[in-house]
């Protein structure tokens, strides 16, 4: 399930502005100054959290949403699930395990692409008993395809056995909730200083000087 944290913004003491100029001037500053808004929310919040967590920023605003909850009040969306060692960057296979970017993540692995649909490969498992057995089975060209969706991801074993694997995850919630709240402290204040100034240009239109 994925965890979110919110912030909302009164804005309110924005709308008062936007009294003092026609309908269809306040409905395109108000436009946007949300767009300038939701760009300088995802900028920043990108930003400060990426400084905490060495996480690239371009992965970081794909989980940024800002929108309307009604006519008064914005919400920010930050999604917390955590993400996959290769969304940090290239996987580097190394002796001890697989680095990617600045981290190391020992005894990991990078899947390869090698099995060929027909062909024999063996396998591990424990019996009702759990006695270590292993098996041949022909490779389908199912298993070929549902390795395909996996070939470059970073993955690690559960357990001292060859199976099962999992891959491998970077939780990054405290440090995203920490810096996310930071950015959003600041944000009320952004959005009302963008909006006076869409205001000012729409008033300054309005008057054949802009």
């Amino acid at each position: 399930m994925t965890e979110k944290i919110k912030v909302e913004v009164d804005v309110s003491v924005a709308l008062a502005l936007l009294r003092n100029i026609s309908k269809s001037a306040m409905q395109s500053a108000w436009r946007r100054t949300l767009r300038k808004t939701s760009n300088w929310i995802k900028a920043q919040a990108a930003k400060a959290v990426s400084s905490k967590t060495q996480i690239p920023q371009r992965v970081l605003k794909a989980r940024i949403y800002f929108f309307l909850r009604d006519s008064n009040t914005g919400k920010v969306w930050l999604g917390l699930n955590p993400l996959e060692a290769d969304r940090l960057g290239k996987p580097r296979q190394t002796k001890r395990g697989v680095t990617v970017a600045r981290r190391r993540f020992n005894h990991a692995w990078i899947m390869k692409s090698s099995a060929k649909a027909g062909d024999w490969r063996r396998i591990e498992y424990r019996d009702r008993n759990g006695t270590r057995q292993s098996r041949n089975i022909r490779v389908t060209q199912k298993d070929v395809n549902n390795r395909q969706s996996r070939v470059g991801k970073v993955f690690e074993r559960v357990g001292r056995d060859r199976n099962p694997y999992r891959s491998v995850k970077i939780d990054w919630s405290a440090e995203g909730k920490a810096a996310f709240r930071m950015v959003s402290v600041a944000a009320e204040k952004r959005l009302l200083e963008l909006l006076a100034q869409e205001v000012n240009y729409e008033i300054l239109k309005a008057k054949g000087h802009a």
